[in-house]
């Protein structure tokens, strides 16, 4: 990770959207980076559902293995509750790329950038080919595999 200090509070915006098909909703959204030792941080956040309101979510990633792995655990108020969502993926630089399962084959990735005085982070859904055949038969086109449901970027304050 790019040194910092830690906290390092950020905001910007973060867009939604449930659906393949949806437009990108965007809304005000913060964060704060804190670093845990040389190999772990926690990112919390703030976003806007356009529907439900503020929502707020938490990223606990930690390690360094072989090949650069990481774990994570994921709590967001809206896409992953009660409990924690874990994750594993790799960190590569200043950037982690982050996945796991949910309804046994449906997925979910979380990919995050950490470069200078902006930090980014794209959710994203991984729709199974299984999930095709439910659709309602009126439902827009939609094929298996990830497409974006949450896209923030935040920015420090710039000082003097």
């Amino acid at each position: 990770m790019s040194a910092r200090t830690s906290p390092y509070a950020v905001h910007g915006t973060c867009a939604f959207r449930l659906m393949p098909n949806d437009p990108l909703a965007e809304g005000s959204s913060s964060a704060t980076l804190t670093t845990i030792g040389d190999q772990g941080f926690t990112l919390t956040y703030t976003w806007v559902h356009p529907t439900d309101g503020e929502q707020q979510g938490a990223l606990l990633v930690g390690g360094t293995g072989e090949g650069g792995a990481v774990e994570a655990s994921l709590f967001d108020t809206w896409h992953q509750q009660p409990g924690l969502m874990s994750l594993h993926g790799t960190r590569s630089g200043d950037g982690v790329a982050v996945g796991g399962t949910y309804l046994q084959e449906w997925g979910w990735s979380v990919d995050i950038d950490l470069m200078g005085h902006e930090v980014s982070m794209t959710m994203r859904n991984v729709v199974p080919e299984s999930a095709l055949a439910s659709l309602p038969p009126d439902s827009p086109p939609m094929s298996a595999g990830p497409y974006d449901v949450m896209v923030a970027v935040w920015r420090a304050a710039m000082t003097g």
